[in-house]
């Protein structure tokens, strides 16, 4: 089985890659190559601004899906069970789609105020202050890479509105891993 799991920043993706590593999965994130090139380039991660940077530069250069094409590299021979994390665009789920037969889309839908709540309590440095600027994050995951109102077709809200499936991620860990469960027992009865 070969998932991609989409959601908005504190919607519960990192706990998702847990749990189906747990279950037996490969987990691959999209920021792998952007954490190896940061540090191959020497930029401490604590640099947002210029993390952020270098994530648009090696889309410019190499094309918006170089960060999919990074992950299809990443797969293991032979794995039966993967999951995608960190995905933002369309274009990158296009160039998965045509490497990765059978992909499914797993959108973990949260609320706004659940989602701070947690990035609240992780404290990453990126994370928002208050509930208006994750608002604006919102507005930016919408835009896309390039941070243009013209890209919101290519966006984050458009990976999660056409997802395959969604979960509501309202609850504890293990009501998450109960919902996983389901969904996947469910996709592997070709529901």
């Amino acid at each position: 089985m070969k998932l991609v799991v989409v959601g908005l920043p504190g919607a519960g993706k990192s706990t998702a890659a847990e749990i189906l590593k747990e279950e037996g999965f490969q987990v691959i994130e999209f920021s792998d190559f952007w954490k190896e090139q940061m540090k191959a380039r020497g930029i401490p991660f604590s640099d947002v601004k210029a993390g952020k940077q270098l994530s648009l530069d090696l889309r410019v250069e190499f094309g918006p899906d170089i960060f999919a094409r990074e992950v299809v590299h990443r797969i293991k021979k032979g794995a039966r069970d993967v999951v995608i994390m960190g995905m933002r665009s369309t274009y990158e789920l296009d160039y998965l789609k045509e490497h990765i037969s059978g992909l499914k889309v797993v959108a973990l839908i949260t609320p706004l105020e659940t989602r701070f709540t947690r990035m609240n309590h992780r404290k990453k440095p990126d994370d928002p202050k208050n509930i208006e600027e994750l608002k604006w994050r919102d507005v930016l995951e919408e835009r896309g890479f390039k941070n243009d109102k013209a890209e919101e077709k290519h966006g984050l809200l458009v990976l999660i509105k056409n997802a395959d499936y969604a979960i509501s991620n309202t609850g504890t860990r293990d009501k998450l891993k109960s919902d996983f469960l389901d969904l996947i027992k469910a996709i592997g009865q070709g529901k």
